[in-house]
């Protein structure tokens, strides 16, 4: 699966996934306020899952560790394949 950070409207990616979670969260606390006023708190937390999104993607993408990979393959004149021997699961730290 692809890290994908989204974009700053939070529509796609982690961005909208963190975004989706701020409104769950935040939103039925908004009382009485404006439909104006709304709009503008979602354009806000919009920012702010993407900078979220991006800050963790671009943290793990530098600086996870993938172990226990273990390969194997054939060797002839013509060709070299190599085939994971599992899914990766269970090898990022």
């Amino acid at each position: 699966m692809a890290l994908i950070i989204g974009d700053q409207t939070a529509g796609t990616g982690m961005s909208k996934a963190i975004y989706d979670q701020l409104r769950s969260v935040l939103e039925p606390e908004l009382g009485e306020l404006s439909e104006e006023a709304r709009s503008q708190l979602r354009q806000s937390w919009q920012k702010l899952a993407y900078a979220i999104a991006r800050g963790v993607i671009e943290h793990i993408t530098a600086n996870m560790e993938v172990v226990g990979i273990q390969t194997k393959g054939t060797v002839n004149a013509s060709e070299l394949v190599f085939t994971q021997s599992n899914d990766g699961t269970g090898h990022i730290k």
